[in-house]
């Protein structure tokens, strides 16, 4: 699973890679610059759902409503800063107005230390630190817009 957390104009998450509920099988990017700017952060158990959402958002913005529910959680947040939010359902919900927000079996550790005050890369650190699906390498990104 993963943490993915944005504050402040900076996403920033875990690399482990899981197949599944087994092992770590190493590492792999979860967050992403889109075409046009903006963030997307995934989170999921499903192998390679990330990604399919990755591109459905890409090619269909968060508009639009998928055909049938997605067993995952993202944020996007565009140049301007407007939040999106999607949780297994059939599309996104926002612009959300929150000075943060944190998703993934990490969320809730990253949330708390999100409410004391840590930026997103911080966040990420506590999710890895208290969560055991959550780890490897950190990457970050930054808004531009």
């Amino acid at each position: 699973m993963t943490t993915v957390v944005y504050r402040d104009g900076v996403m920033a998450a875990d690399s482990r890679a899981y197949a599944g509920n087994k092992q770590p099988l190493g590492t792999k990017r979860k967050i992403h610059r889109l075409a046009d700017g903006s963030l997307f952060g995934c989170s999921s158990s499903k192998v390679g759902l990330p990604e399919k959402l990755r591109r459905l958002v890409e090619e269909f913005g968060v508009e639009t409503s998928f055909k049938e529910s997605i067993d995952a959680q993202a944020i996007v947040v565009k140049p301007n800063g407007d939040i999106f939010y999607f949780n297994a359902e059939d599309g996104f919900s926002g612009p959300i107005a929150s000075d943060f927000i944190a998703i993934g079996s990490g969320e809730h550790f990253a949330q708390g230390a999100l409410m004391m005050g840590a930026d997103a890369v911080r966040a990420v650190e506590i999710g890895c630190e208290c969560d055991v699906w959550t780890g490897g390498p950190i990457t970050q990104l930054k808004l531009e817009g």
